[in-house]
């Protein structure tokens, strides 16, 4: 008796979706369709819950933690929204496909968790204080926060270095030996981000909207830099670049892979010069409808400041998630290694 449905490739209902078209990408989020997010948020047990973690002696999960448990299990190729809070999947499943995605990640620490939970509140309340004083009312978005699993356990969050790609299956040790190879020369080290602004991203069908922290350019200008050696590494690989077009970010119609180890694209579209850091951003939370006008102004008139800190661990490493498999690329100057981890129950 098969004790895991582990197919043998995995699409995980449009992973990382705020790839924007990412995928993203995540469709391990807090959701509770019984609950608003201000409920979640102030829910006595949840805080409850929060403040014995808190009080702990336990140390925190090692971040190879995550990417072991990355994913669900699918049970299913069709698309079920109702199963998904009403979100749809981006890519349709094809056999033989491996559903990639390039990120930096964030495993934001319990007072840092507590920081998001804290402004997420602080923002639906104040579209709901400004809505009362409108003679006629506009919707209210339903922000769905994206920092726990329905089970209520810390998620990681993530800074998007590639569209969801869809990786052929003979072709995946070549992509990420070409990744870590392009990561290698491009010698970045580890760095520190800080954020700098807050506002609402759609993905690319303008079905999600997500709401996300702008990163401010870090001082080497890391971020260009890594996603210069990722668009690079997948525009040789047959895929389009991340931020490379005019819409959005994610898997364009186009989007035809070719074999890595023996074709290479032509005409690289990936131009080294541009400064890309307005798109760069982790996102926090989402919401299917797209959000007001009006709201999408406010959000600039939030101190993000007082709500939340620049995160205090550095990012090291490049992860390349192929499946449900996630392999690691140290930074550090020329020396990218890529360290494979095994998906559920150590199946690659």
């Amino acid at each position: 008796m098969s004790l895991v449905q582990y197919p043998d490739s995995d699409d995980e209902d449009d992973n990382h979706d705020d790839n924007h078209d990412d995928g993203d990408d995540d469709d391990n989020v807090a959701h509770d369709i019984d609950k608003t997010p201000a409920q979640l948020i102030s829910n006595p047990a949840v805080k409850r819950k929060r403040d014995d973690c808190a009080e702990s002696d336990l140390p925190p999960l090692p971040a190879a933690f995550h990417d072991l448990y990355s994913s669900n299990a699918r049970t299913a190729t069709t698309d079920d929204p109702s199963l998904h809070g009403g979100r749809k999947r981006a890519i349709p499943h094809v056999e033989g496909n491996w559903p990639s995605h390039v990120y930096l990640e964030w495993v934001p620490l319990h007072a840092e968790s507590q920081a998001l939970f804290t402004l997420i509140q602080s923002i639906q309340e104040t579209i709901v204080r400004a809505n009362k004083t409108r003679q006629k009312p506009l919707p209210v978005p339903d922000i769905t926060p994206s920092l726990r699993s329905p089970l209520g356990a810390p998620l990681p969050l993530h800074v998007s270095l590639s569209r969801t790609l869809q990786i052929k299956t003979d072709d995946r040790e070549n992509f990420v030996e070409t990744l870590t190879s392009s990561l290698s020369k491009a010698a970045i080290r580890p760095f520190n981000i800080r954020f700098g602004t807050l506002k609402w991203v759609s993905n690319y069908q303008r079905n999600r909207w997500f709401l996300v922290l702008g990163i401010a350019k870090p001082a080497q200008d890391e971020l260009n830099g890594l996603l210069n050696a990722c668009n690079n590494a997948t525009e040789k690989c047959g895929h389009p670049g991340l931020y490379t077009g005019g819409n959005g970010d994610g898997p364009m119609p186009d989007n035809k892979a070719r074999d890595c180890a023996t074709k290479r694209n032509d005409q690289n579209t990936a131009d080294d010069s541009l400064d890309r850091t307005e798109n760069f951003h982790v996102s926090i939370a989402w919401n299917l409808g797209e959000p007001d006008p009006e709201w999408i102004a406010l959000l600039g008139t939030i101190d993000l400041t007082k709500h939340l800190q620049a995160p205090e661990a550095p990012f090291d490493a490049v992860k390349v998630k192929v499946g449900n498999v996630v392999h690691n690329i140290e930074l550090s100057a020329r020396k990218g290694r890529a360290q494979k981890r095994a998906g559920i129950l150590g199946l690659g």
